[in-house]
This record gives C-alpha cells, sequence and structure tokens, in this order.
C-alpha cells in the first residue's frame, strides 16, 4: 500500500483541523502569537527527529521551542558524547571487528543517517569515523560538532519554511480545550511571552514539560509490582521512595594541555566521597558497604602505589572522545562520565540541598526531580555539578599526581571551553528518567526480559510480546545505575556520601529483540498531544533500557509520523492506534514511504539498512507474513529462498489477490521483495473489535492487553 499525501489536500486538512481543536484566533495584547501544524516542545535528539520526519512527509508548519541553544539533547547539552545505543550477545550486525561485544543491531533510520554524518566528519577532520578508538561505545564526537551536525541537518527544513526554531524559551502554561492540548505558552529570556497554537503538540522535552502542565496522566519514581506486576519490582514500596530515580550525572569534557592545570576544589569537596572510585572495583564495593570498610580503618581515599594507571585508563581509554596520538588533530580530549564516583542519586539528597530546597517550599525536599520547580532542580543541579568537578579535583590532584607518564595523567587536561558556558560545563547533566506517559499500553519487563538468564549468558531470541503496531526494534539491557545514595555513620547527611544498589533497581538483565509499539506514544485520554524523548508509556525499569541515543531518535520519528497521518485524516493520535490501515501509513512513512533511511520494525539482526530487500522484509514481517521462530533471529537475505519456506510465506498471503511467478531461483530476500511489490497496494486485513474495551474479548482490557487483537503466533 502507498500513502500519497497531496500539499492541497494536506493544507485544508490540517487547517480545518486546527479550527476544530482550537477556535478562531484570540486577541492578544503582550507577546507573540504563532500559529502552526505541529508544535515540538524540546530541542532535543528526539524533537529534532519529530520535525524532519514530519517536513519529508509534508508539512509545511512545524514549531520547535526548546528551553536552551543548543539542539541534540544528550548529544549536545548533556554532554554524554559517546554513543550508547542498541545491542545484543550476537555477533552480527554493526561493530567494528576489534569490539569485544558487537552491536548485533544494525543501525537504521535517522539515527544512522546522524551516526553516519558523525562519523564522515570525524573522518575528514580526525582521520578516522571513531577518533577516541573506546572500548565502549565505540563512535565519539566532540559534543559542539555533533550539535553542527544537528542543527545542519535541520537547516533545509528552517530553510524551506517549513520548520521555525524559538530558542530559549521556557514553558509556563498549557493551552488545552475538551480534553486536548491546542498549544503551549513559553517565556523568552527577555521575559516576553510567546503562544504557540498547535493541532498537534510533541512533547519532546527533558521532564515532560508538556504532559505536566497539560494535566496529562503520568508516572514518577518506581512502580510497585502490584502496578504491572514485573518480576523485578518489589512488593514493599518502602524499599523504593518516590523521589528514587535512575541518577543523573553531569558529564565533563576535557582536553589535552601542555602543562599542568589541575582545577580547584569546588564547594563542599571531601575526597571521601570517591573513595570508591578511585581505592576498590565494583565488585570490591558491593562486598563490602563503603562505611564498614571506614570503620575497619581502611580510611585511604586513594589506592596503593602501582593502581593508579589502571583507574586513570578507565577515564581516560574508555571514553576517551579523541585519541591525539593517532589523531590528525593531535589533542587527546576525553568525556569523564564515571559511574564508580560521578553518578548522583537522587534520593536521600544532601542536607544542605535539602535545606536549600525546603527554603523554597515545604516538602520540596522530598519531591521527585521531576515534579520540582526548574528553580529546585537547579538546587540539585548546582551539588550535582559540583559533585562531577569534585572528581576531576580528585583524580588530578590525588589519583594522578605521582604519575610520572604525562600521557597517562590527567593533571595537564582542563576543562573544554565549547560548551560556551561560565563554568565550562555542559548545560544540561545527562538525564537517565524523566516521568512516564501514561499511555494506551505501557510497556511491561515481562514483555521482553530473557527469562532465566542473565546479559552475560543470554541468548539470541525474539521477545516474549512482539507488539502488532511496531514502530521501531530494539534490545538493551535493564540498565539501572546506582539508585541509593549512603553516608557514614557518624556523619550522616552532612557528611561525605557514596552510591548504591538498590533492590530490584539493578536488574542488569538483556532483554529479548524488541519492538516498540505505537500505543505507547498515545496519552490514555488527553487528546492533541504526543509523548517523545523519555516522556512515553512504559514502565521505570524498562525506562531503564530503552533511554539511548539510538532510541531517543527512533520514538521522535515515529512521533512525528504518528501526527502527519492524524493532521492528513483529521483524527487524534488515539484514533489510528486501533487501526490497522492508519498504522499501515505511518509504518509506510518511515519504512519506505520517505527518503529517510527506512526503519526497522521487525529486529533481525542480519539485516543493514541499505540492503535492497530492507523495506519488503520489514513490512511483510509487520504484517505477519514471515514465518518466524522465537530463536531464530537471522533472516538470511542473501541465502536460497527454499521452496517450502516460500510456500509457507504463500499460504500466510491467502487473503491477497496477486499473481506471483518464481520459476527462477531466487535469494530470500528476492523473493520477499518480489512478494512485497505484488501485495503492497492491498490494505492488511483490519483488525476487528468485538468489544468496546476489549477487542478481542480475552478478558483483557485493551489497555493492559500488549496484543490487543490477538496473540501473534510463533
Amino acid at each position: 500500500m502507498k500513502t500519497t499525501f497531496d500539499k492541497a489536500n494536506m493544507k485544508y486538512a490540517i487547517t480545518l483541523l486546527t479550527v476544530v481543536l482550537l477556535g478562531f484566533p484570540s486577541s492578544l495584547h503582550a507577546g507573540e502569537t504563532i500559529r502552526t501544524e505541529i508544535l515540538i516542545v524540546g530541542g532535543t535528539e528526539s524533537g529534532w527527529a519529530a520535525a524532519i520526519q514530519a517536513a519529508r512527509m509534508g508539512c509545511e508548519s512545524i514549531t520547535i521551542v526548546h528551553d536552551g541553544r543548543w539542539l541534540g539533547g544528550q548529544y549536545t547539552e548533556q554532554g554524554l558524547a559517546c554513543v550508547d545505543e542498541s545491542k545484543g550477545p550476537g555477533k552480527v550486525g554493526w561493530g567494528p571487528a576489534w569490539h569485544p561485544m558487537k552491536r548485533s543491531f544494525h543501525r537504521f533510520g535517522l539515527f544512522k543517517e546522524l551516526m553516519d554524518r558523525i562519523e564522515a566528519f570525524n573522518t575528514t577532520k580526525y582521520g578516522s569515523p571513531m577518533p577516541g578508538k573506546p572500548m565502549h561505545g565505540p563512535t565519539t564526537f566532540r559534543p559542539a560538532e555533533a550539535e553542527a551536525i544537528f542543527r545542519d541537518m535541520l537547516q533545509p527544513y528552517i530553510a524551506s519554511g517549513q520548520v521555525t526554531l524559538k530558542l530559549n524559551h521556557l514553558p509556563i502554561a498549557a493551552l488545552t480545550s475538551a480534553n486536548a492540548v491546542t498549544g503551549m505558552t513559553f517565556r523568552s529570556e527577555e521575559g516576553k511571552t510567546l503562544e504557540v497554537q498547535a493541532a498537534i503538540t510533541i512533547d519532546a522535552s527533558d521532564w515532560g514539560d508538556v504532559v505536566q502542565l497539560s494535566g496529562a496522566e503520568f508516572e514518577v519514581g518506581p512502580d510497585p509490582k502490584s502496578r504491572y506486576g514485573e518480576p523485578s519490582a518489589q512488593a514493599d514500596t518502602s524499599v523504593n521512595p518516590p523521589n528514587e530515580m535512575n541518577p543523573i550525572t553531569w558529564t565533563l569534557i576535557v582536553e589535552e594541555g601542555e602543562d599542568d592545570s589541575p582545577i580547584a576544589a569546588p564547594p563542599g569537596y571531601d575526597e571521601r566521597s570517591y573513595f570508591r572510585c578511585t581505592s576498590f572495583g565494583r565488585q570490591d564495593a558491593m562486598k563490602l558497604k563503603w562505611e564498614q570498610r571506614v570503620k575497619a580503618g581502611n580510611n585511604s581515599p586513594w589506592p596503593a602505589k602501582g593502581t593508579e594507571s589502571r583507574r586513570q585508563g578507565t577515564v581516560l581509554t574508555m571514553r576517551r572522545l579523541v585519541e591525539g596520538t593517532t589523531s590528525t588533530d593531535g589533542i587527546t580530549s576525553a568525556l569523564i562520565c564515571y559511574a564508580n564516583g560521578q553518578d548522583y542519586p537522587l534520593e536521600r539528597l544532601p542536607r544542605h540541598v535539602c535545606d536549600a530546597l525546603e527554603a523554597t517550599e515545604p516538602g520540596a525536599s522530598m519531591k521527585n526531580i521531576v515534579l520540582m520547580t526548574r528553580e529546585q532542580r537547579q538546587i540539585v543541579f548546582e551539588n550535582c555539578k559540583a559533585h562531577s568537578l569534585g572528581l576531576l579535583h580528585h583524580l588530578q590532584t590525588t589519583v594522578h599526581d605521582r604519575a610520572a607518564d604525562k600521557a597517562n595523567s590527567l593533571r595537564h587536561f582542563h576543562l573544554s571551553t565549547e560548551f560556551g558556558t561560565p563554568d565550562r560545563l555542559p548545560m544540561k547533566p545527562y538525564i537517565r528518567e524523566s516521568l512516564r506517559l501514561k499511555s494506551l499500553y505501557m510497556i511491561r519487563e515481562q514483555d521482553g526480559l530473557t527469562r532465566g538468564k542473565t546479559a552475560k549468558n543470554a541468548k539470541e531470541s525474539f521477545a516474549h510480546i512482539m507488539y502488532p503496531d511496531s514502530v521501531f526494534a530494539w534490545q538493551f539491557h535493564y540498565d539501572f545505575h546506582d539508585t541509593g545514595r549512603t553516608y557514614l555513620k557518624d556523619e550522616g547527611d552532612t557528611g561525605p556520601w557514596t552510591h548504591y544498589e538498590k533492590p530490584g533497581r539493578g536488574v542488569h538483565n538483556l532483554s529479548d529483540r524488541s519492538v516498540f509499539p505505537l500505543r505507547s506514544l498515545i496519552p490514555v485520554k488527553m487528546d492533541g498531544l504526543i509523548g517523545a524523548q523519555g516522556n512515553v508509556g512504559f514502565s521505570s525499569i524498562v525506562s531503564s533500557a530503552i533511554r539511548l541515543h539510538d532510541h531517543r531518535v527512533h520514538i521522535g520519528q515515529a512521533a512525528g509520523a504518528l501526527a502527519m497521518v492524524a493532521l492528513h485524516h483529521q483524527s487524534q493520535p488515539r484514533d489510528l492506534a486501533w487501526s490497522r490501515e492508519r498504522l499501515e501509513e505511518i509504518q509506510h512513512a518511515i519504512c519506505g514511504g520517505t527518503e529517510t533511511t527506512p526503519m526497522l520494525l521487525w529486529p533481525w539482526r542480519d539485516l543493514p539498512a541499505d540492503h535492497a530487500a530492507f523495506v519488503a522484509i520489514n513490512r511483510l514481517s509487520a504484517r505477519g507474513l514471515i514465518p518466524t521462530e522465537r530463536d531464530k533471529v537471522d533472516f538470511r537475505p542473501d541465502a536460497p529462498a527454499e521452496k517450502a519456506w516460500r510456500d509457507e510465506v504463500l499460504t500466510r498471503c491467502s487473503g491477497y489477490d496477486f499473481e506471483l511467478r518464481v520459476g527462477e531461483e531466487l535469494t530470500r530476500g528476492e523473493f520477499a521483495h518480489r512478494l512485497w511489490n505484488a501485495i503492497q497496494d492491498q490494505p492488511a486485513p483490519a483488525w476487528q473489535r468485538h468489544e468496546s474495551n476489549d477487542a478481542d474479548a480475552d478478558g483483557v482490557h485493551d489497555l493492559d492487553d500488549p496484543q490487543p487483537f490477538g496473540a501473534w503466533e510463533w
């Protein structure tokens, strides 16, 4: 099936829908008013992707309003310059041959386009697509250079007038009407008001600003076991307080200089807070509590002689952005984002932070950071910054003060000036967890967890639940960094602290090869609103896995396509969720229907996005027309198409009217390509609804049913 977005008809439909949702323009006496088709709140990687996808589908009026000055989210303003992306235990797929854990996931969609651009830039400037040669990532980049690439990829749509970009505007209120979001009001740095009226609003902000201000339902903090029945969730709600979250981290970008230039100790510096990251490995820390080690007399805050290079190597090798000794640039730069000492838990905040929060509002120190005001968050942020700077000071003055080899010392590294901030730090912390939009389906841990297997011994398989409304494929660990904070017993919350793993928050299992459902972008009640970035429908445990660089781009791209199809049909996003015909239009838009690199809809391991049959195989698989077995994750597109396999595929296609001649020998990919060409203009069989809130009449409400139109047959 092909979908054509005729611009004239589209413009009429959008204008009509906008009037229906918004009413006629109101007269304002101050500030600026914009009327737009799609409003995207947040210039994050997700908001950026949503804008490009919608523009490529023909949208003539997209407005991005961002609360900062840099596009790109965790890539840029959060300083996470070492890419994390979907990966599994397999040995097929994208990944350098030398890497100990190959990705087993080929890159796809806008994420691939972005990474191709970043790696091409790296090759031109530094002589290598991966100039840091890290053991984790593997692709690294300088944040300012990545931001320029984000901007450059968006620029054609700004130049065409399709995209309007408003930077440094804070969201202050939502426009709503009849249980629908109809736009947002913002405040500029100069205090001027900006009102943006929109038919569809996408929340791609860091903390779910639109969701919160509109009154849409959402969840924050740990989920009790009673909520979603997840195997790793805790039945005892006292174990995980409401303000416990995957920690934030203020990353540091440092670069090599000629002379030793250690930074000064930040306010409140106590070297004992970094005891864990420089004295003991992770396993030692888990076996023996920090305060117990100190009580036992092991109070040395630095490692024994001879261990310095091993500890500093973790920082400078694993997270090296550019290796100066091999780069044409000649200057080494590194990302310091160090789990064992730099992460900042959000429960049991230090006493001086609590006091400052309580001064703003009684009870503020116990609020979840999502629910805090911007002013309250800034109090937390300042202490988080100081903690990261304390780590750098500790490494430069304690761990590396005796390093004789200049190449293995951080003392001659200084903070990068590329962010343009007074403190030389990224504009925002690395944010691992936001609010969770209460959506038409909340993804649960058990849907995609490899049962009985840890990440180390997991085997490749498709997920227990393969949602029928897939918009992209993913796989990663359920990965919380330590969420607990503990203090020395004698000093309490006025003294140094370290972090530790809380029950139910250190899962570390690897998911099966999974897909993301369209329903998880759509609020359970609020119309005119689509979730993006981290503000989508999954549990807290699942949020720890679907939070990577590629995931956020894929989510935004799917949100942009959903918005455009809703506008085209003058419908609300929720109306599309239950329509197979509309789902097909969205899947077409992101997988073969625009010039965008197509999206992987079904998580085949061995299918690169540039394969000639990529679109055909994905679209057929998403329709359930390709035979699958749970532990057979390779499609083998270039293998011969055996007759038995072809016959099984054709049997599944019995509801379609077509002729297909396959007399000559064909590969599986060639056969899929011919079959898709023969049936793509015919709609997939419609989903039949048997009951108003239980489509397949299986006794499970649609909102709790991962497969509301019947179970997938393996």
